[in-house]
């Protein structure tokens, strides 16, 4: 998908956060560590947050956790190679406990933003200098 205008690539990612809000009522939005969690809570998304990195627990008991909780998982990885190789990692271990494992929120995301930015945490810096060129 392209788009001709910032201000239409502003309304596109507005558009994806709203996305993984309404699809994490009843979920949860799995993050790679806090900065990633914070970067999207300051863009108002307001959701259950799961950290994959740096909480304590092997990725598995983390998938574990996550499967007792909820039905659905937003898979908001950076998207770069270590993001990638979470998702390969992580979505079939998800799948394999019943949980619907969302990656389409973090691809639209990336193809927005994959020019200028890579991962979660810069997703706001982006945002307000997408805004800026209106």
């Amino acid at each position: 998908m392209r788009w001709d205008t910032p201000g239409e690539r502003l309304r596109l990612i507005d558009r994806v956060l709203e996305e993984i809000e309404r699809d994490t009522q009843e979920g949860v939005v799995l993050v790679e560590g806090r900065r990633d969690e914070a970067a999207l809570e300051g863009l108002g998304v307001e959701a259950e947050f799961v950290r994959l990195c740096g909480n304590g627990r092997r990725l598995v008991e983390s998938v574990e956790h996550v499967s007792r909780r909820y039905e659905t998982a937003v898979l908001m990885t950076d998207w770069d190679r270590q993001g990638d190789e979470l998702v390969d990692e992580v979505k079939p271990m998800l799948e394999s406990y019943g949980v619907t494992a969302k990656t389409v929120h973090r691809q639209r995301l990336r193809n927005l933003t994959a020019k200028d930015i890579h991962d979660v945490e810069s997703l706001a810096t982006h945002r307000q200098n997408v805004r800026r060129e209106i």
